[in-house]
């Protein structure tokens, strides 16, 4: 069956993908989208957002599709990233359209391949990500969001949900973040919940998690 539009959503056993016309500008794909979650809303609900394929969208672009789907669908948009059989390395847009700490740049770079997660835009409560390698978030981790990798977890943004680093016990696994602020975080078998006289909002440097001498201890990344 031929294409329909710009957009059109693909079925796969863990959720949905949606598939982009590389041809089709983003002002075509997102009135398009716009009006196919309004004519097929029910049929959809209740779906996940699992990837995306076909074309790459900058950061902006992904946080306006995502914004448009959970405001007119049932669907819960969990990635928007790239299928891992079309990237193999981290997009060109990431590196040059995110205005973020130069550490955490370099960790996002050096992290980019088959072996990494992309999350685009804020992880909301309820969200969840679990992957054996590494997990990056272009956004930020909310209170009730939460993040197991085997690998390390680059947030930029604040992380202020669940994460847990090196869940396979590997403590050479990193947290960081522009803000650390969890709920709780864990690196392999190790535990640490943050005081709750901490009202910090806003930090000049990125923030680093790693084990030493069997703690976890949090610096600046200068």
């Amino acid at each position: 069956m031929g294409r329909k539009g710009p957009a059109e959503f693909k079925g796969t056993f863990n959720g949905l993908y949606i598939n982009v016309d590389s041809n089709a500008s983003f002002e075509e794909i997102i009135l398009f989208l716009e009006k196919l979650l309004k004519d097929k809303a029910d049929f959809y609900r209740g779906s996940k957002i699992i990837g995306l394929t076909g074309k790459s969208f900058n950061y902006r672009e992904k946080a306006m599709v995502e914004a448009l789907i959970e405001a007119q669908s049932g669907i819960e948009v969990i990635s928007l990233e790239e299928s891992v059989s079309e990237v193999k390395k981290v997009p060109e847009t990431l590196k040059v359209e995110i205005e973020k700490e130069s550490v955490v740049e370099k960790l996002v770079v050096a992290q980019a391949g088959a072996d990494t997660h992309f999350v685009y835009g804020t992880m909301r409560s309820g969200k969840s990500v679990h992957f054996a390698g590494h997990v990056v978030v272009v956004g930020d981790v909310n209170p009730g969001a939460e993040i197991i990798a085997e690998g390390n977890i680059v947030v930029m943004g604040r992380i202020l949900g669940f994460v847990h680093a090196g869940s396979s016990g590997d403590e050479s696994a990193v947290v960081v973040a522009n803000l650390l602020k969890p709920t709780q975080i864990r690196i392999a078998k190790y535990i640490s919940v943050p005081p709750n006289d901490d009202h910090s909002e806003h930090t000049v440097y990125p923030e680093r998690a790693f084990i030493s001498e069997g703690l976890i201890k949090i610096e600046k990344c200068h």
